[in-house]
């Protein structure tokens, strides 16, 4: 059996404030034990350094430089793989130098660790959700015994494993083919140490299918999951929540988690499924939450949703008391033409039946007194090509109609390299793909957007604060 040693370099600022559960190596590190063919170490580089306040966060990479160094000389590794999670903040929402939003060059510094600690005889495996993006970033110029796994590689890794054991080539790089098997949650100690933390809406991860379905313009997921979709079995979502739940136990902090899934409700029927089974078997969390198709939404989802504390707040933000539910809507855009240029799979006549289903079961819970407090809010995505003052109006037309407590805003679109709009772009923003390393944006007037949504937008809608790329816009109840 071969010794393999897992590193988690998400050492990012975000990370920091809001730990983030490492799901994919949990994930890979089940795997690997179930084939037979490995045993893997976890070493999570920023939980391993231990706390840092916020004056001293630039000294986390010396010391994950020092952990990655006493991990690989600690004993023989027949493989190391290294998850590389995240490249940028994509967008900006706090001032600070670009160490806070831009993490290739840290992440490069830590395989040159790698690469001048380890055996020359020791294969080195790259994977995650920021190598898949753009992995010639990462293998170019590294020795022949560095290897790329795009996508989810619960199966790739037990291949490579294999191949590596038998004495076998390897490739440079491969790409999930869509029939692979799905992990599973299964470290309970490393659980049990998340769960000691605190925890936020987003530490824990729950993977009820891989893919989306979908192919919208800017985003790079159907190039790392596939154009498809792999469903989970139910009752195998239900027993990953099961064991979050056991090992929760009795901690006095609540059990929070997300549906990490690139789209939970997509297919609906499918997350009906799930959100039905825990329900029935009793296992309700603090809350949960996931991201969603805003036009896959009904009447059944939202009472299934309500039942088992789906984007729950058991203190209402303004300290009234009472069981509130701040439910989101992620639109992007309320122009039907916007919409297709996006690429996305609904237009606004669906947007519109989803909010008014919201509305419907809203007034329902009220009455009833199931909830205290009923809010929902529209996210919104301003700046693609082809926006301009008549798009922003349908918008805003739009929000004036649905009435959205909060409506949050990112001005313009990142740009990632292989995706639709890096084509669209190509020659005008962008030549080579290595310019697509940095952060690029496509362009936006802001001074013009804001103007519009000024002009367009109903009185009421009176409150706005920025943080960097983001707007948040609000009225009063």
């Amino acid at each position: 059996m071969a010794d393999v040693l897992l590193i988690d370099t998400n050492t990012t600022p975000f990370n920091e404030a809001f730990p983030v559960y490492p799901i994919g190596l949990d994930y890979l590190q089940g795997a690997l034990a179930d084939s037979g063919r490995g045993t893997a170490k976890i070493l999570d580089l920023t939980r391993a350094g231990g706390p840092l306040a916020s004056r001293d966060l630039g000294q986390r990479g010396a010391r994950s430089l020092a952990l990655i160094q006493k991990a690989v000389a600690s004993q023989p590794w027949e493989v190391i793989g290294l998850s590389l999670r995240n490249i940028d903040s994509t967008y900006p929402v706090q001032e600070g130098g670009a160490e806070l939003h831009h993490y290739l060059p840290q992440l490069i510094a830590y395989l040159d660790c790698v690469q001048a600690a380890a055996a020359p005889d020791t294969h080195v495996l790259l994977g995650g959700t920021g190598f898949s993006m753009m992995p010639e970033a990462f293998l170019e110029g590294r020795p022949a015994t560095w290897h790329g796994l795009v996508g989810p590689a619960e199966s790739a890794l037990v291949g490579a494993v294999e191949a590596i054991a038998a004495g076998e080539p390897v490739a440079r790089l491969e790409r999930a083919q869509g029939g692979e098997a799905m992990g599973r949650l299964q470290n309970r100690e490393l659980l049990a140490r998340y769960l000691e933390l605190p925890i936020g809406e987003g530490t824990f991860g729950v993977r009820s299918k891989v893919g989306c379905g979908s192919a919208c313009g800017y985003c790079p997921y159907p190039l790392i999951n596939g154009p498809g979709q792999r469903l989970k079995d139910p009752r195998a979502v239900l027993e990953e929540i099961g064991l979050l739940a056991e090992v929760h136990g009795g901690r006095s902090l609540p059990l929070r988690f997300m549906f990490a899934d690139d789209i939970f409700n997509r297919p609906l029927e499918h997350a009906k499924a799930v959100v039905a089974a825990m329900r029935s078997e009793g296992i309700v969390p603090y809350s949960w939450h996931a991201y969603l198709d805003p036009a896959q939404i009904d009447r059944e989802f939202l009472e299934l949703i309500k039942d088992t504390n789906g984007w729950c707040r058991h203190e209402h933000p303004d300290g009234s008391g009472g069981r509130a539910m701040f439910f989101p809507f992620d639109l992007e855009s309320g122009s039907d033409r916007m919409l297709a240029r996006l690429g996305k799979p609904y237009d606004t006549a669906g947007l519109q039946a989803s909010v008014e289903a919201f509305k419907e079961a809203a007034a329902g819970w009220l009455r009833g007194g199931e909830l205290d407090h009923v809010a929902f809010g529209f996210h919104l995505l301003l700046g693609y090509p082809g926006e301009n003052e008549a798009s922003v109006a349908e918008t805003c037309e739009l929000i004036n109609r649905a009435r959205p407590r909060q409506v949050a805003v990112q001005l313009g679109v990142r740009v990632y390299p292989h995706t639709p709009l890096a084509r669209r772009t190509w020659g005008e923003l962008w030549r080579e793909e290595k310019d697509l390393y940095q952060p690029v944006f496509v362009p936006v007037d802001e001074q013009a957007v804001l103007g519009w949504l000024r002009r367009y937008l109903d009185a009421a809608y009176d409150r706005l604060s920025r943080k960097g790329n983001m707007l948040l816009i609000s009225r009063e109840e």
